[in-house]
């Protein structure tokens, strides 16, 4: 089963017709359109893509809560990109009758690298399964959400009571998404044939009219659902290509671990009905083609706190170091460019605005000159001592750590977490301060003078501090390395987009 329309829909091709096309635009203020040039219509974005982000957007929206999804008609396994992300999501079966297609797309279902660097909070449990979606198997069971996104002009009509009885009656969702061609706007297709589907599979394509009524009956049939209308891939006369049925479920959703009062259809009679009792113990009759589950962070809330502590403070500490700010035309350290002077910085989240709040790097020749001139209690202050090192007080580094956390970190919790980091810490609670080294490096024994090299002495090296060209070097590596960074990760994006 199908989820794309293909000739009249592609893109345009190297023969299109070298003429001014008409655009038209879409009724809501985003970037959506739709361009007739020649023998070709094209949406932009395209319209599978704005058939996905419709369902994905009624699941998100739903007051009910989504932890298991059945998309029926999976085809090409592309909508799980879309499921994937939807907040509370633990489990999706991906139902398709064309067994061969779904081997050759179930890569798309596979955790990338990146899921296994940067881990779900939730678990993730995937199947991609061939099986008549006319006959009930228990995967179906417990779904709150079942799509079928051009499914049903796949089927013929006949076979269609067969379908609405296994969603409606035995799988019982939640919510049903059903989207179909709209014929209404075939017309507008260029050198349309009127009686003409747009694909070769299509059994049949409905009028919003027909559409309509086919849904009212469904919900005449089963009254615990209502139904509600509407569309996708806006045409001239306010068209919508795609016309699409939410249906929803009148009471709250309940999640037995088996069919209440539900019937099982068989291939060889649809007229035959089980009881509850006699489908509890019911084998699956679809096959499995793929199944994975994605990886999953297990650190406890104390633990994720912590390793969030940390990374927060290694971007402080680097851009105090690397002066990594966006829109800086310097690349050295922000501290550097000043003489004993105030210094300005952000957290490197974006540009330089109104919204955004400025943290002071004040220079002073020691710690006893900070407490001296009683700035200290500042909340958005980072000390440079002696140019050679950062006082950090913890109220500082808690409204630098707590700027992007969905909850506040105790004091407590982040000194604790980044104590190892400092080479000296002091005081505790409210009054923690941590000292940090901006740059360091190591100086042989031969360098030290006579009067340095002490033979009783522990310290065989001492700690020196960069010269201004060291110092460029260093952000002119840093600044390379970003640069290459990023280019690898573009590079690997577009991989993934070829890919599909």
């Amino acid at each position: 089963m199908s989820t794309l329309d293909m000739d009249p829909l592609s893109s345009p091709g190297k023969d299109q017709h070298q003429e001014s096309p008409a655009i038209v635009p879409q009724s809501d203020s985003s970037s959506r359109g739709m361009v007739i040039s020649g023998d070709k219509l094209v949406f932009f974005p395209p319209l599978y893509v704005q058939r996905y982000q419709a369902v994905q957007e009624i699941i998100t929206t739903s007051k009910m809560p989504v932890t298991k999804v059945v998309d029926i008609g999976s085809a090409e396994l592309k909508f799980f990109r879309n499921l994937r992300y939807i907040n509370g999501v633990q489990e999706v079966v991906l139902v398709d009758v064309d067994e061969e297609t779904l081997q050759s797309s179930k890569h798309r279902v596979q955790p990338l690298m990146a899921d296994f660097l940067l881990r779900r909070q939730e678990p993730l449990s995937v199947k991609v399964v061939c099986g008549d979606a006319r006959v009930y198997d228990p995967l179906l069971s417990g779904a709150q959400v079942v799509t079928l996104i051009e499914v049903i002009e796949h089927m013929n009509e006949c076979d269609l009571p067969a379908l609405v009885q296994c969603v409606f009656q035995q799988v019982r969702p939640h919510l049903v998404v059903v989207t179909t061609p709209n014929a209404d706007f075939n017309k507008f297709f260029p050198n349309h044939t009127p009686g003409k589907f747009r694909h070769w599979d299509h059994k049949f394509e409905w009028t919003a009219q027909e559409f309509q009524h086919w849904c009212l009956g469904v919900v005449e049939e089963y009254q615990d659902y209502t139904v509600e209308f509407s569309g996708c891939g806006l045409g001239p006369d306010g068209t919508f290509c795609t016309q699409v049925a939410t249906f929803c479920h009148h009471t709250q959703y309940q999640e037995h671990s088996e069919p209440l009062l539900r019937t099982t259809m068989t291939a060889a009679s649809f007229g035959e009905v089980r009881s509850s009792s006699q489908t509890a113990g019911l084998e699956s009759v679809y096959k499995i083609v793929a199944e994975c589950e994605f990886p999953v962070d297990k650190r406890t809330k104390e633990e994720f706190e912590v390793d969030y502590a940390m990374n927060r403070f290694n971007s402080l500490r680097n851009f105090l170091v690397a002066g990594e700010r966006q829109g800086s035309e310097s690349s050295l350290p922000l501290w550097q460019q000043q003489d004993r002077g105030l210094g300005l910085l952000s957290p490197p989240d974006g540009p330089l605005s109104s919204d955004c709040i400025h943290y002071l790097t004040p220079h002073f020749d020691s710690e006893e000159a900070v407490y001296k001139a009683g700035d200290v209690k500042n909340e958005y202050c980072f000390y440079i001592i002696d140019n050679r090192y950062a006082l950090i007080p913890i109220r500082s580094l808690a409204h630098w750590v707590n700027s992007g956390a969905d909850s506040d970190l105790t004091d407590e919790l982040i000194s604790r977490a980044v104590a190892d980091e400092c080479f000296q810490t002091q005081g505790s609670g409210s009054s923690w301060v941590g000292k940090v080294m901006l740059y360091e490096e190591r100086v042989s024994s031969s360098r030290l003078t006579d009067s340095d090299s002490d033979p009783n002495s522990k310290d065989t090296s001492y700690t020196s501090w960069p010269s201004m060209e060291a110092l460029h070097h260093n952000a002119s590596q840093h600044a390379t390395s970003v640069k290459v960074k990023l280019q690898i990760d573009d590079v690997c994006e577009n991989d993934i987009e070829n890919w599909d």
